[in-house]
């Protein structure tokens, strides 16, 4: 499509379709006018026939009024001078009274006066090749009927001679069309033959390029009107479109899509060119809906001391790689995505990150790359591009950075990046602002709700701790109280000395227990521990109880595990005392202990503690494992400390502790269900 370079002509692919406009063109006229000639020449013809009968019919008229003035005058005498007309007398039963009538006209004009009642009229007698025109006139006062005919052939000589002239002016016209067809044809045939003698001047790499589709354009940079000088292939390289497209600067730039548009904004709108040749690949609108990729090559020159700007366009299809690699990959990847080269500097960016961060990315084509991210994350962002680059083979690293989008909110993005790959690397992100930010919010409520327990059990460790000595001194004053004074006071002094030296023993007891809950859990040293051996400590412990209360505790084997030994102790003899103090009247306690793997996590044992107490309702089975919560306040004492204690114990343990609610109450009693970790060892 070289080949119109040296005048602003018509390509070779418009010449085609210009010559077969012409031959189109050339036939619809020749049909117009063929179309034209017969039908002026209808309308001459019936214009004539009408003619010619009211002349007749006007004639008839006439005679019958002769007739009328004088009954003897010879009529056809009358109508000698126009040997052509015939005329005849009728009676009123269609009988001929003078002249002569054909029958068959006279048959015809009696089938015409049934259905006509006009006084004067005319009609056509077509028989056989022979074509009469005849006219009547009704003398009711004679009882006459006056007939005048002729032939129709006598009446058309003037219409013969209009078709003559009228032939004669549509050959001149078919001459003229044909004339001017061929004269054209031969023209544009003669440009074609130009066409094809220019582009054998060009190389066959030109020619390669012209065939793939290229078209230049150029205009003066001091251009008022936006009119092109060249405008070699525009718009034939766009192929077929509904719009029509001007050659006009304006209308070349339209056509740009705007990021393009802002890419090439600087060098061909506001004249500033980093070089004096520019190459980028854009999209141009080739109709309402679509866009093409070309590659684009524009220079500035000076001629005839004045500027002007030449811009070369070249069409690019999905095989084609005309450009860097990078390119095709930012052009086509879904994902937010930079190209940076070795030297950090940012050469090419994805539609998706446009999106996100916007037009404001065109200013920083050519800067180094890290501009792109927070102040603070700038040196982050360079030093994991450096590593990349340092690195002898095609890496990757990771890096989560922070930018501002095109609302200049913050935006975090999980960076990936690879190369590099022929001096560029290629780095795609994912937004992960809504993870990181909830994960930040999760961190802030954990370190709130580690410092929040921390003040807890500091607090319930040091009140626990400092309430043992003034507890001691009150306990030990009302215990000398009592011991001193019993029995000489009276007796209502005794009670308030005994409610005083109760209160401070429960007083005691309650803060023991508070101080060892404080002190549950800090122990973070676990070893290997047998619970056959735990068991027996804690039976030992409550030796007194087992024996008073006739109490028989049984068990199967029981692992080894790593936990604390004395927070282990601790958890049996809870819920073994738990299960000696809640018995049945009259019935002696029985606890068995059981263990066996735990099925659905697999790294567990899972014990049961069952008892025949006087069992638990499962509406309770949440509340009792709650600090200081106690169901038979008044049948029973104790702190409510019993059970949450042995929760803490069993979490620490990395297990759970429940109630078993499943139990029938037919069965009573009590079973409680924990989980703890296995030994490493198992």
């Amino acid at each position: 499509m070289f080949m119109t370079s040296i005048e602003q002509t018509l390509s070779r692919r418009s010449l085609a379709k210009l010559r077969k406009r012409l031959a189109l063109l050339t036939m619809t006229g020749v049909f117009v006018l063929l179309f034209s000639f017969f039908f002026i020449q209808k309308t001459l013809y019936d214009s004539a026939v009408d003619q010619a009968s009211s002349q007749l019919e006007a004639t008839a008229y006439r005679l019958g009024l002769m007739l009328l003035q004088n009954s003897t005058v010879d009529l056809q005498k009358i109508v000698d001078d126009n040997s052509d007309i015939t005329v005849g007398l009728l009676n009123g039963k269609l009988d001929q009274v003078s002249g002569y009538i054909p029958p068959h006209l006279i048959g015809d004009l009696a089938e015409y006066i049934v259905n006509q009642p006009a006084d004067r009229d005319s009609l056509l007698c077509v028989h056989g090749q022979q074509v009469m025109i005849l006219a009547y006139s009704k003398l009711p006062d004679l009882d006459r009927i006056l007939v005048a005919y002729t032939p129709r052939s006598k009446l058309m000589e003037n219409w013969r001679q209009a078709i003559i002239l009228h032939a004669l002016l549509f050959v001149m016209a078919m001459t003229i069309l044909c004339g001017l067809a061929i004269w054209l044809w031969q023209r544009l045939k003669r440009q074609h033959l130009r066409a094809a003698h220019l582009a054998e001047h060009f190389s066959e790499t030109e020619n390669t390029l012209s065939e793939c589709g290229c078209a230049v354009i150029s205009w003066p940079v001091d251009t008022a009107d936006g009119k092109l000088v060249t405008q070699m292939n525009w718009p034939e390289i766009l192929g077929p479109s509904n719009e029509n497209i001007k050659p006009l600067l304006t209308e070349f730039l339209d056509r740009l899509t705007p990021s393009s548009m802002a890419r090439l904004r600087g060098p061909l709108i506001d004249n500033v060119w980093p070089d004096a040749r520019i190459g980028a690949m854009v999209d141009i609108r080739i109709d309402a809906n679509n866009t093409q990729r070309f590659y684009l090559m524009a220079h500035r020159y000076l001629e005839n001391e004045r500027d002007f700007i030449s811009v070369l366009l070249l069409e690019t299809a999905a095989q084609q790689e005309l450009c860097n690699p990078f390119e095709t990959y930012l052009r086509h990847t879904p994902e937010p995505s930079i190209a940076v080269d070795t030297d950090g500097i940012l050469h090419g960016f994805s539609p998706a990150f446009e999106e996100l961060v916007g037009t404001r990315l065109y200013n920083l084509i050519g800067q180094p790359f890290f501009k792109l991210f927070e102040p603070e994350d700038q040196q982050i962002a360079l030093a994991s591009s450096r590593a990349l680059t340092e690195k002898r083979d095609s890496g990757d690293t990771k890096q989560i950075l922070r930018l501002r989008d095109r609302n200049d909110n913050i935006r975090w993005l999980s960076w990936h990046a690879i190369g590099p790959f022929d001096g560029m690397t290629f780095s795609s992100a994912r937004d992960v602002t809504e993870f990181v930010e909830n994960a930040n919010k999760l961190r802030d409520t954990l370190d709130q709700l580690k410092r929040s327990n921390e003040d807890l059990e500091q607090f319930a460790y040091v009140a626990s701790h400092d309430l043992q000595q003034p507890l001691r001194m009150v306990a030990s004053y009302t215990q000398l109280l009592k011991k001193r004074y019993a029995g000489t006071l009276d007796q209502e002094a005794d009670e308030y000395i005994d409610y005083a030296v109760d209160g401070a023993k429960r007083m005691h007891k309650l803060i023991s227990h508070l101080l060892e809950y404080a002190k549950t859990g800090t122990n973070e040293d676990f070893s290997t521990v047998d619970c056959n051996q735990v068991l027996n400590e804690a039976q030992a412990d409550l030796k007194t109880i087992i024996s008073q209360e006739h109490a028989t505790i049984t068990h199967n084997e029981l692992p080894s595990l790593m936990g604390d030994r004395i927070g282990l102790s601790r958890l049996f003899q809870n819920l073994v005392s738990n299960a000696i103090k809640y018995r049945r009247p009259g019935v002696p306690p029985h606890i068995d202990i059981t263990v066996e793997p735990d099925t659905p996590s697999g790294d567990f044992w899972r014990f049961s503690v069952r008892d025949n107490g006087i069992g638990i309702h499962p509406e309770h089975a949440q509340r009792i494992f709650r600090l200081f919560q106690r169901l038979h306040k008044d049948e029973f004492s104790g702190t409510g400390l019993g059970l949450s204690l042995c929760r803490k114990i069993v979490e620490q343990h990395g297990g759970k502790i429940w109630l078993d609610t499943t139990r029938p109450i037919s069965d009573p009693g009590a079973t409680f269900i924990f989980t703890l970790r296995a030994s490493r060892s198992e």
